[in-house]
């Protein structure tokens, strides 16, 4: 089960999900990615370069796709996740947290695996 409250992205590990990242420009106007566009989830343990990234799901909609065996093997925890627009002239932009919105503890553990009930 996904559920998406407050920045925070939780879901039953191992289960098939998919969400919409609704993008926005510098101004707030919706965001259409263009061809070439890529959005980039990654998931550490930590948000620090030192942590391993564990999770690097790409797409080249605005809808991430997590399978079983994207997570099935992590341990049920809290992580932390960042969404990046590729941009296909070579630009970066995080999307995803916002860390506006929250406090940066807060925005960067938004990634929770709870258990599996059903195997």
């Amino acid at each position: 089960m996904l559920k998406i409250k407050d920045g925070v992205i939780s879901l039953n590990r191992g289960d098939d999900v998919s969400f919409t990242v609704n993008l926005t420009d510098e101004a707030g106007n919706s965001y259409e990615m263009e061809t070439g566009d890529e959005l980039q989830f990654c998931v550490r343990r930590e948000a620090a370069e030192t942590s391993p990234v564990l999770l690097d799901i790409r797409s080249i909609t605005n809808t991430i796709f997590l399978r079983r065996a994207d997570t099935g093997g992590m341990a049920v925890g809290r992580y932390s996740a960042a969404i990046r627009l590729l941009r296909r002239s070579g630009d970066a932009v995080v999307v995803y947290p916002e860390l506006t919105r929250h406090g940066r503890e807060r925005a960067w553990n938004n990634f929770v695996l709870d258990p599996e009930v059903v195997k």
